[in-house]
């Protein structure tokens, strides 16, 4: 199989040609290349734990698991790997104390040499992330691998069905921990064992942690000009189309509440002066967050919009905030982008809007309708109309929003799951590693008191 992947892969290189070349000119890292390759990968470690996730998301969903590995193994060396540059850029600021190395290319001499070189006692994957050449050379050198978070999606289950390729790949897995019982299913329909497989949740909800507090939250709308009885509309991360979208909202909420007030978070904040015309053509007092801070302008509470052109901010301002709106999600972007966290506001008990394209956060959208946790709008209209209701009852709002703590509450722990079953697996690694690279106790449970969770 391997020959075979590997003259698929070079042949696909070469239709690729151009546009890698103009990658290597124009925006790629040519010394990550050759890391991709095996060159360049530092020195030789013995007996690590290699964790890989695709893109930025998967990397920092990690970061708990990481934290733990440190605590319960720190004379354990860690590598982290990513696929895409965002990624490793993630993957940099998030773990500066470990190896950071892009995945590499999946042609079996160079994954078999960056086995040699980290020799780990064990791969730790994220979600879906199945090379088939990596795959088998671990294996082959009986590296158990290890897919926490793992999903399954009907797409992906109806393409692998018909190339049985990954489904002979996944059989090769020591373990899969999926997030529902739905990715479960697929996985034995596609040939996996059921003693490989458990169902042990979504770990994005424990990336999911309040910002801030209710004082918190109270004291950042006094210092905004809000008062107690306003009712404050924030929209989270938007996208080009969603400011004026929600600023006709807006518009429908004031006529039926002169309380209402809003906030407005573009996902870029060099969109902020766009969206400020955009809020003046409506009549509104426009004030950008960087001219409040520097005391140039008063904030405009409720007479009018603030625009926040920092970064950073959003989860600290979801607490000032009676109501949210998550962006990225009301217009179509592509088939694989898609909304932003809606977990941050939920957290906080902040009743969420959200529109039909949340491609990244699927699962959660599920759990929040499911719950009747958050509110799906499809359009411009649904969005105005879900907005002058929430805006108008103060009731429907404390109700949404509890509810939508409950489920994230409800969906946190994931991780501590995953990590106690990957501790297993460490200890029965245990009689093929010398001390002191590995602490062979029973390392404490996740959920104590000392959990980074």
């Amino acid at each position: 199989m391997g020959l075979l992947l590997d003259f698929a892969y070079l042949v696909a290189c070469v239709v690729l040609s151009p546009w890698i070349l103009y990658r290597l000119i124009s925006v790629a890292d040519r010394r990550e290349l050759g890391m991709r390759f095996g060159f360049g990968l530092g020195a030789p470690l013995e007996g690590c734990i290699w964790l890989h996730g695709s893109s930025a998301g998967e990397v920092s969903l990690l970061k708990p698991l990481v934290a733990l590995l440190e605590r319960d193994f720190p004379s354990t060396p860690l590598v982290v790997s990513a696929f895409t540059s965002t990624g490793l850029a993630a993957a940099r600021k998030l773990y500066p104390q470990h190896r950071i190395v892009p995945f590499p290319f999946d042609l079996s001499f160079v994954v078999r040499r960056d086995l040699r070189r980290f020799d780990p006692r064990l791969v730790i994957i994220v979600e879906s992330e199945f090379w088939p050449n990596f795959i088998t050379a671990a294996r082959r050198r009986d590296i158990p691998l290890v897919v926490v978070n793992g999903k399954m999606s009907a797409k992906s289950y109806r393409i692998h069905s018909r190339a049985r390729l990954i489904p002979r790949v996944l059989t090769q897995l020591k373990l899969i921990a999926v997030q529902t019982e739905e990715h479960a299913q697929r996985l034995r329909s596609l040939g996996v064992a059921e003693q490989r497989i458990r169902v042990t949740g979504n770990m994005k909800y424990d990336l999911a942690r309040a910002q801030s507090d209710g004082a918190q939250g109270r004291e950042l709308r006094r210092k905004l000009g809000y008062q107690t009885d306003d009712v404050v509309v924030i929209g989270g991360s938007l996208h080009e189309q969603e400011d004026e979208a929600l600023l006709d909202a807006y518009g429908a909420a004031v006529e039926v509440s002169d309380r209402a007030a809003l906030i407005i978070v573009p996902r870029y904040p060099a969109d902020a002066q766009i969206v400020e015309q955009h809020a003046r053509q409506r009549g509104y007092a426009a004030v950008l967050k960087t001219a409040v801070d520097r005391g140039e302008q008063a904030p405009p509470g409720r007479r009018g919009v603030l625009i926040v052109d920092t970064v950073g901010e959003l989860g600290v301002l979801y607490g000032a905030a009676d109501v949210a709106f998550v962006g990225g999600s009301l217009f179509y972007r592509g088939s694989n982008k898609g909304g932003h966290n809606l977990m941050e506001p939920a957290i906080l008990g902040v009743p969420v809007l959200f529109g039909p394209y949340n491609f990244s956060f699927k699962e959660t959208v599920e759990d929040l309708l499911a719950a009747d946790a958050g509110l799906l709008v499809r359009d411009a209209a649904e969005l105005n109309a879900a907005l002058v209701k929430l805006t108008a009852s103060s009731q429907q709002r404390h109700e949404l929003g509890q509810r939508g703590q409950q489920v994230v509450r409800k969906g946190q722990g994931a991780t501590s799951r995953n990590y106690d079953l990957i501790v297993e697996l460490l200890v029965a690694q245990a009689q093929r590693l010398q001390p002191p690279s590995f602490n062979r106790k029973m390392p404490r449970a996740a959920s104590g008191p000392d959990s980074p969770l």
